[in-house]
């Protein structure tokens, strides 16, 4: 699949100012659980009129309702999502029928079913509109948004990089980091990711890993304050 990187367009960085109104939310990996996260929603009072909800990638495949969950997050004005190695997957099978059929081996059977217009058209909005990093300011502080991990050991230079098929790849498959010893990403304030499906959520240093819905049955959902105050003693190396 990584020879077509290079020509799929994908957006590098996204930059969003502080919600002056509302609450800002970060949820983990879904696969497809929509009707999970409809739930978590309601459970924790989110206000669709003043709240945003920032996603973590990995919204398909595996759960029931991917298509129905990746179309709500692409047409919802405050829903925002970094790509997942899944959604990589899927746009790589619109360039090349192999990278379909490996997607389908990832738990990509249900975009078997959608006609080629369709298949196009969300491969298409997923390129513009996921993109592989986003950095979100809050009221005290700003938290980086990436699916599996910093590409870097300094958040500036992830926002200044040039995009480059190493760069998509390091933010959405490795993950090393959270196997490694406590460690800081300077130039921002914490790092929330997801991908590795884990029973707990991982902190090392002001990097999270929130990938729990698999291995818990509950929807990693969090209002942003609860992940910088999380992070506030931990040690920096900045």
């Amino acid at each position: 699949m990584w020879y077509l990187l290079m020509s799929m367009r994908l957006t590098r960085h996204r930059f969003f100012a502080a919600n002056p109104t509302g609450v800002d939310w970060v949820c983990g990996d879904l696969h497809g659980e929509f009707k999970a996260l409809q739930a978590a929603l309601s459970d924790a009072g989110f206000n669709k009129v003043v709240d945003r909800l920032f996603l973590l990638g990995d919204t398909i495949d595996r759960g029931p309702e991917s298509r129905a969950l990746l179309e709500w997050v692409l047409t919802t004005d405050w829903v925002h999502s970094v790509m997942g190695n899944h959604e990589l997957m899927f746009i790589a099978g619109a360039e090349d029928i192999r990278s379909r059929y490996k997607h389908r081996g990832m738990g990509g059977e249900w975009a078997s079913t959608l006609d080629e217009v369709s298949y196009t058209g969300l491969a298409t909005r997923c390129r513009y509109q996921m993109p592989l990093t986003i950095t979100l300011e809050c009221e005290n502080g700003q938290l980086g948004l990436v699916h599996a991990q910093s590409p870097f050991d300094d958040w500036c230079t992830v926002q200044d990089s040039p995009f480059s098929e190493r760069f998509a790849i390091e933010c959405t498959w490795p993950w090393n980091r959270a196997q490694g010893a406590d460690h800081a990403i300077s130039g921002i304030s914490a790092v929330v990711s997801g991908h590795i499906g884990t029973d707990e959520m991982i902190q090392k240093g002001n990097q999270l890993w929130i990938d729990t819905l698999a291995n818990t049955g509950r929807v990693p959902l969090m209002p942003v304050h609860q992940v910088l105050a999380l992070v506030a003693k931990a040690p920096r190396n900045d």
